[in-house]
């Protein structure tokens, strides 16, 4: 039976870790938190290890004579990138989980600086990617450059790496639920949904996408670079537009401008920015669109939710979430002027 160690995998890495138990792997994962081990993990045989990716004498040693497969989903630094080098020497194919973050155009911007780069067409990977002077990496100029850094340093030194790069990562077990915000407007009976730059067409993986690029890289293992991104992206209103349908309702989209707060229209998907996927074809993998994926995770975080009050719902503390501001916005609506019928409150009964 092939062996598998997935680090961090109780985030984003949900979806590959179950597949590849499917798939008849024998699947280990590391992680921080039990309390998001998914219930169903235990019938797949999947072991969970309360490992720290910080930690790694701990991991080395759970590495031991190697696995078949290793995936870090936490590899931030150079530091944890020279130690997860060394253990992919142990094992038959190594799958290090980067960002688009990474990429920088022509002068130096990315997509966290103050001003933000201009893209011509689908970024390739061989795309400039962040220069590292020892920044932190939970920073907004450390984050890119220590990936970046730690991506060259794996490929320099690690054997049969190969180095994902996904963007705004969606589905079932994410950390980050960037649209909850949608989901919660319509669960609470909301008709409105104020939009700020809807035509801004940013790349985004799903989960399934993320963990078919998995399971081919470690089919065919080699040193690799491959953008990992949905097919077919679609304008950020369309994908607001397909959240709330997943979630039960339609919004009313009503375009904002910059007279309003910075956080009223605010939507998950801010960049122009798309990714070149052919290298991901190439090796096999035919990514499904965002309207295919998206109502897994929807599915999966409403079920999550608990409500605690009018407009007031509950997540797990481990997922971070942007909640509605329904009262700034309800204040500019009235200074706006704007009929009661068109604002966000009051919400239709349910």
């Amino acid at each position: 039976m092939r062996s598998a160690l997935v680090l961090g995998g109780t985030g984003s890495l949900c979806s590959t870790v179950e597949q590849l138990a499917r798939d008849g792997w024998q699947v280990s994962v590391t992680g921080r938190r039990p309390e998001a081990v998914p219930a169903d993990w235990d019938g797949l045989g999947v072991r969970f290890h309360a490992v720290d990716r910080g930690e790694a004498d701990g991991v080395g040693h759970l590495v031991g004579a190697g696995f078949d497969l290793v995936v870090d989903g936490q590899c931030y630094t150079p530091e944890q990138a020279k130690d997860l080098a060394t253990w992919s020497r142990r094992c038959g194919s190594t799958v290090m989980l980067s960002a688009r973050a990474v990429y920088v155009d022509a002068r130096g911007r990315h997509l966290n600086s103050d001003e933000p780069p201009p893209w011509d067409g689908p970024t390739t990977e061989s795309q400039r990617t962040m220069p590292f002077h020892g920044e932190h990496y939970a920073s907004r100029e450390g984050y890119g450059a220590n990936k970046a850094e730690a991506e060259r340093v794996l490929l320099a030194t690690g054997a049969r790496v190969s180095v994902l790069r996904p963007s705004k990562i969606h589905g079932p077990g994410v950390r980050h639920v960037r649209e909850w915000a949608i989901i919660q407007r319509v669960l609470d009976g909301c008709t409105v949904l104020p939009v700020r730059d809807g035509d801004r067409v940013e790349a985004t993986t799903s989960t399934a996408v993320l963990a078919d690029a998995v399971r081919a890289c470690a089919s065919a293992p080699a040193t690799r670079l491959l953008n990992v991104a949905d097919a077919h992206p679609q304008p950020a209103r369309h994908l607001a537009a397909l959240v709330a349908r997943a979630a039960g309702g339609e919004l009313q989209q009503v375009d904002v401008d910059a007279s309003w707060p910075p956080a009223v229209g605010r939507l998950p998907w801010t960049h122009d920015n798309t990714l070149d996927t052919h290298a991901l074809t190439d090796l096999g993998v035919q990514s499904a669109t965002f309207a295919e994926t998206i109502g897994q995770e929807v599915g999966w975080i409403i079920g999550l939710a608990s409500r605690r009050g009018h407009r007031a719902w509950q997540l797990p503390g481990w997922i971070e979430a942007q909640r509605p501001d329904y009262e700034t916005e309800a204040a500019w609506w009235r200074a706006e002027g704007a009929p009661a019928a068109a604002a966000p409150y009051p919400p239709r009964a349910r």
